[in-house]
């Protein structure tokens, strides 16, 4: 059962422990049973697919989740987002997959591993190679959507799937019938908050310590009260709305004043809810 409110929880029904094939460097090994492929025809196959090389020239757009220390909690795998013409995948496996190769936003990259949707999530999970082909590359516009447009089903829409999805103009509660307002700092700890917007729609904000580096990365920052703009990786599961995972909180300004500068570190790191 999923606890709501300002009860903290691990989900535990949520994790999987990442069993991953160990590459020494990030060089591209096509096995005899690899094919090449889009993102959309990976989304398109069985899960558990394996031998999938993604190579239609995907740029990175944010990076969830990074080996290391955040808030506490040690990371040990990569979360990376990345898009091409028809969609976007999370690129997600442990530092040994990657090798040397540290993912940059704007990089262009050729990966192989398997197909594994996590939680609606389109994955590209288990990598045995990864390869940098360019970098500095731009970055498309990431798509804005509204909490009453998430709330319309339990499917996470194809245009929102797996991008770092913008959602503008809400406040932060600590219960689900958002009366409550958040305030004090993120804490190390799985927390449910909510989100409101100006037409009181509501939808759940799960700050995923244990999962996302980029969570970890705000712990002892003050929640931010008042309305903020929410980037994020939207998740579904069971019987549940769908939720955003933050990727960074940004304070919205009043009117003639300057931005305030957003949680998160604009885009650091985040963590999901597995076992690392």
């Amino acid at each position: 059962m999923k606890t709501l409110g300002i009860i903290l929880t691990t989900r535990n029904l949520k994790k999987r422990v990442l069993s991953v094939g160990v590459m020494a460097s990030a060089v591209v090994l096509f096995g005899a049973n690899t094919w090449a492929a889009d993102i959309l025809t990976i989304q398109g196959q069985v899960s558990g697919t394996a031998g999938l090389t993604l190579d239609s020239g995907p740029v990175v757009t944010a990076i969830m989740s990074q080996p290391g220390t955040f808030g506490g909690h040690a990371y040990t795998s990569w979360a990376v987002l990345a898009q091409d013409s028809t969609g976007s995948i999370d690129l997600f496996s442990s530092s040994a997959s990657f090798g040397t190769y540290v993912p940059t936003v704007g990089d262009v990259v050729t990966a192989t591993g398997t197909y594994s949707p996590y939680h609606q999530i389109p994955e590209l999970a288990t990598l045995t190679s990864i390869t940098l082909n360019s970098q500095g590359n731009p970055v498309p516009a990431r798509p804005i959507a509204s909490v009453a447009d998430l709330n319309l089903s339990l499917t996470i829409p194809q245009n929102l799937n797996a991008y770092p999805v913008e959602i503008d103009n809400v406040s932060i509660y600590t219960d689900a019938a958002a009366t409550t307002p958040a305030t004090g700092n993120f804490a190390a700890a799985n927390t449910a908050f909510y989100l409101k917007d100006g037409g009181g729609n509501i939808m759940e904000m799960y700050f995923w310590y244990t999962s996302y580096s980029c969570d970890g990365a705000m712990v002892g920052n003050p929640i931010p009260t008042g309305p903020v703009d929410v980037v994020g990786l939207l998740s579904q599961s069971g019987t549940f709305g769908v939720e955003v995972t933050p990727y960074s909180i940004t304070s919205v300004p009043e009117p003639s004043s300057i931005a305030l500068a957003g949680l998160g570190l604009l885009g650091v790191l985040a963590a999901r809810r597995r076992q690392r």
